[in-house]
């Protein structure tokens, strides 16, 4: 077995990391394996537990995907609007990304539909608990969601939700950095994606965004840390991706969303479509 298989098969074992991605474990480990002294299989693996840390577990807060489907699926079986709202802000709650944007749902997909208009199908790209804000999104039955993540249980999981919305189980485990996504849609969601990205590759949400197959993507960022400090982050961000959107060609519409900065862009050229 090669150093790095030893890694990957460590890290792999692990309780907080059995159920990530094989790819995404192997792409850290290769890459910490080599920034550490030559042969110290130790220490990689204490370096790709610690970057996958950074770049995942960070936003997760004790997910009990069995407790969270159990309760979508009483709300969804009573046939309550109310009781599935309730249900799903629950679950949504458990996770930093979705749980920051809860205050806002009843607006945040109204607001990128009238500018992309309703998708007749969607790709999720680090998805996160997203597609569970199913509700708010207004979608039309038969519309196509393919939701992606790192995760293989909360695909799982995500498959599970879509099935009690009516949808076609689309979710799956795939690292982005590894297999871009060549699924068509309609839009593209890259909802705070990009810094976990460029903190693996820099230069990745351009290339990312370049191989989609859809007419629209939306990235957004958050506006403040995980401890809740605004450390100057919405200029930063703005900057950051105007500068890319500039060097690219983009048309970019900004939206007035006060729990994170959002961008549409508008990819010309593209032809979206059901997966």
């Amino acid at each position: 077995m090669s150093q790095l298989d030893t890694i990957v098969s460590a890290v792999a074992l692990s309780k907080k990391h059995r159920t990530l991605c094989e790819d995404t474990i192997r792409r850290v480990a290769d890459r910490e394996l080599a920034a550490v002294a030559s042969g110290n299989v130790k220490a990689a693996i204490k370096a790709t537990k610690q970057r996958l840390h950074q770049v995942y577990g960070a936003f997760e807060h004790g997910l009990d995907y069995e407790a969270a489907y159990r309760r979508l699926e009483a709300a969804y079986r009573d046939h309550s609007g109310t009781e599935i709202e309730v249900a799903c802000r629950q679950v949504l709650g458990m996770h930093q990304s979705t749980r920051e944007r809860l205050s806002i749902l009843g607006r945040f997909y109204p607001a990128i539909w009238e500018v992309t208009g309703k998708p007749r199908s969607v790709l999720d790209v680090g998805c996160g608990l997203n597609p569970v804000a199913l509700p708010w999104m207004g979608l039309e039955t038969g519309c196509g969601y393919v939701a992606l993540d790192i995760d293989r249980e909360r695909a799982g999981f995500l498959n599970r939700v879509l099935s009690l919305a009516g949808m076609a189980p689309l979710a799956r485990c795939q690292d982005v950095l590894v297999h871009p996504p060549d699924d068509p849609a309609d839009v593209a969601l890259l909802l705070k994606m990009s810094p976990t990205l460029e903190r693996q590759e820099p230069g990745a949400t351009g290339r990312l965004i370049e191989r989609l197959r859809t007419p629209f993507a939306v990235v957004s960022f958050a506006i403040t840390s995980l401890g809740g400090r605004d450390k100057g982050m919405v200029e930063h961000y703005q900057r950051q991706f105007l500068e890319l959107a500039g060097d690219q060609g983009w048309q970019v519409v900004r939206l007035a969303v006060e729990t994170e900065l959002v961008f549409v862009v508008k990819l010309e050229r593209r032809t979206g479509g059901c997966p």
